[in-house]
């Protein structure tokens, strides 16, 4: 390991130290196993003690100022001291052949006190902190370049490839790594200063069932092939970025991706190690809890072949937006920095209302609900409710094949003939937090809308009338199980509600969220019908300042629907994380602002590129060009955090609506629509409780 690594290997362990013991987000250190001298110190370098796997862990020990002579140590009675490896006064072990369950790791300088450790290891396919495995599970190691999966957890042969940007702006596969350099080989710049060849090592395997990749800048020798030979050359700047895909789903099974879905440009040219994973894929199945569990598996998988990084930012669009906050809420210290694009609050409130919109207006008197008319009630522009109908919607359904992706189709369920089978929908791929409901044996749901006063804005600001108004209540409707219709509305199991919240699945600001800079962008696509709204930031900055009590460690942008700025948010958080990295003080909200860049504050672009500064909700150009909507539970009452799964009901009130007036049929009607009551959205949600910790266990 040479220096410049064990530097940034420091900085990052000092760097997670702070950020366990900050106060925020944190719970609780590894802590020492002796504090005796001469005894040494054991710390796990790639993962928490408790949370080690695949069988072997990255360790260091710190010999205390003053003792000499050699190091043992021992792994379950085993002597393991000559792969110490030491570099200056850094010393590192990777301990292997770690047996699933409790291992007892025991160090010492010369016979002195002992220092002791337990690693508590687990399989590589997992599980660790999420649960039972997903089952029935179908392996695509095959469709992804890697062969026949070698057991029925889908585990795939470790494969290393290499990869070289031509002169003509592509990927090509450099075939022989040690050769002759190809003619249209180009260099590469790296943000660290160091020009290199443009080469870039993909190692692609399985961690958690799920299919990963790793991309870094290499210049490969025939001694550097070979896995156990690798050494960081100047290429990588000793920073790793994650990828986090989008989309939502409800699949049963491993996810497909390719080796040339990591070589991105921007980030392995800027030096980075990137990598991606098919489970950090929304659209797979849209379970935080599981996908942080990967994702700290594969941080993990990453340190013990490459080093413990600088710092770690995430990166992602959409549904990948989501991951990152919650994910971050949830597990702390895995993610540095987010650069969430055109995120969502959560991947788990409300989705279902715009079906029901959907099936009321497709037969309701179309002279009546105008366009105009539809925004009054829904929020949002024109066409965005049709949109989220028909993507994520029938996700909803519980025997949407496509939707659980299975090849053998006899395995999903069916209420008659396979009442048993693999059920479609986002609840079941949480069962794990959710809990089943005892009479059906299907997983509990949270979708609830019991004293919605769906366009209820819309009514007191006179976009819609009083008939109107009741017209959408009465015939809204609900979803049952299944994901049928339903005439009646949804009610929301009391018991799987407040399990979201005390996961962290629904975003509250909460966990490790206030201990991270977030460069928050978005391009704007309102005008398009485009389910990635803008008021959605506007939640998300609601929830931060709700959980973490302020939000200027996070910056938003917005910008045309064609822009992308996203390689520019990069260099700014880059400067921002270096800054953080090389500060001694304590990892801290009040650190993180007070060494945010010049260029890190709430913007939005014009269409020819100009930053205008303006802070995100505040009168000016930006509230200009880019107009804020509505969603269907902000336009009926709710707060702008928009974090209610269930409300508190209270009697109907008429001088609520004032100055619209009900005549007493009106009256009659409304109050045949809401029988206990309508939604207080003055106060929390039912079971709305905090998240119970970090790094729960299910």
């Amino acid at each position: 390991m040479n220096r410049k690594h064990n530097t940034l290997m420091n900085s990052a362990i000092v760097m997670a130290v702070a950020l366990i013991f900050a106060g925020c987000g944190g719970d609780g250190g590894d802590g020492d196993a002796s504090a005796s001298q001469p005894a040494p110190t054991l710390k796990v370098l790639s993962s928490k003690p408790e949370h080690v796997s695949g069988g072997d862990a990255l360790l260091s020990i710190a010999v205390p100022s003053g003792a000499t002579g050699k190091v043992t140590v021992k792994v379950n009675g085993t002597d393991v001291s000559d792969s110490v490896k030491v570099e200056g006064s850094s010393r590192t072990i990777r301990v292997t052949a770690l047996k699933n369950g409790d291992n007892e790791v025991v160090a010492s300088v010369d016979g002195g006190h002992d220092a002791r450790l337990t690693l508590v290891n687990h399989p590589i396919t997992g599980p660790i902190l999420a649960g039972p495995l997903v089952t029935p599970f179908e392996c695509r190691t095959v469709e992804s370049g890697l062969g026949e999966a070698t057991d029925e957890n889908c585990t795939a042969t470790r494969k290393l490839s290499y990869y070289y940007r031509t002169t003509r702006s592509t990927w090509a596969p450099l075939d022989n790594p040690t050769g002759p350099r190809p003619a249209d080989l180009v260099t590469t710049t790296t943000n660290a200063g160091k020009t290199v060849p443009f080469i870039v090592r993909v190692d692609s395997g399985t961690v958690d069932r799920a299919i990963y990749r790793i991309a870094i800048l290499d210049n490969p020798s025939e001694a550097s092939v070979n896995p156990s030979n690798w050494k960081a050359g100047e290429g990588w700047n000793g920073k790793l970025a994650v990828f986090f895909d989008g989309g939502a789903g409800t699949k049963y099974n491993q996810g497909i991706n390719r080796e040339t879905d990591v070589l991105d440009v921007n980030f392995l040219g800027r030096g980075f190690a990137y990598t991606l994973s098919s489970e950090l894929v929304n659209r797979q199945r849209g379970n935080g809890v599981l996908q942080g569990e990967s994702l700290m598996m594969l941080k993990e998988f990453f340190i013990k072949n490459y080093g413990v990084p600088k710092w770690t930012v995430g990166t992602g669009s959409s549904g990948g937006g989501i991951q990152q906050y919650v994910i971050t809420q949830i597990y702390p210290g895995l993610l540095d920095g987010l650069i969430p694009a055109r995120p969502f609050s959560d991947g788990v409130l409300n989705i279902t209302d715009c079906g029901l919109f959907e099936r009321l207006f497709s037969t309701a008197d179309a002279n009546v609900w105008t366009g105009a008319k539809r925004k009054a009630v829904e929020g949002f522009t024109n066409g965005t409710c049709r949109a989220w109908a028909n993507s994520y919607v029938p996700i909803y359904q519980a025997t949407n094949q496509a939707g659980c992706d299975l090849k053998d189709t006899t395995k999903v369920y069916h209420p008659v003939y396979n009442p048993k089978g693999a059920r479609c929908t986002p609840q079941d791929l949480r069962v794990n937090v959710y809990g089943r409901d005892p009479y059906t044996g299907f997983a509990r749901k949270i979708q609830d809308n019991i004293g919605v006063q769906y366009g209820l804005l819309g009514l007191k600001a006179g976009e819609i009338s009083v008939d109107e108004f009741l017209e959408v209540n009465e015939r809204i409707g609900g979803n049952d199980v299944d994901g049928n219709f339903i005439p009646s509305r949804n009610l929301g199991d009391e018991v799987a509600i407040k399990a979201a919240y005390e996961s962290g699945l629904v975003n509250a600001g909460l966990g490790g969220l206030c201990l991270v800079p977030i460069i928050n962008i978005r391009n704007y696509t309102d005008d398009r019908g485009d389910i990635h709204s803008y008021e959605r930031d506007f939640t998300i900055r609601a929830r931060l300042l709700k959980g973490v009590g302020r939000t200027d460690h996070q910056v938003a942008w917005i910008y045309p629907g064609n822009m992308n700025k996203t390689a520019e948010a990069l260099d700014v958080m880059n400067e921002w994380l270096d800054k953080i990295v090389a500060d001694p003080a304590a990892l801290s909200t009040d650190k993180i602002v007070r060494l945010k860049p010049s260029a890190a504050v709430d913007a939005c672009f014009t269409a020819d590129g100009e930053k205008i500064a303006e802070v995100m909700g505040t009168p000016g150009r930006c509230a200009s060009l880019y107009p804020v909507n509505g969603e269907t539970r902000l336009q009926a009452g709710a707060p702008i955090t928009n974090d209610v799964a269930k409300c508190v009901l209270k009697p109907v009130n008429f001088s609520d609506y004032a100055p619209i007036q009900f005549t007493t049929a009106q009256q009659a009607r409304l109050r045949a629509v809401f029988p206990t009551g309508v939604c207080d959205f003055t106060k929390p949600g039912v079971n709305q409780v905090p998240m119970r910790g970090t790094y729960q266990k299910y």
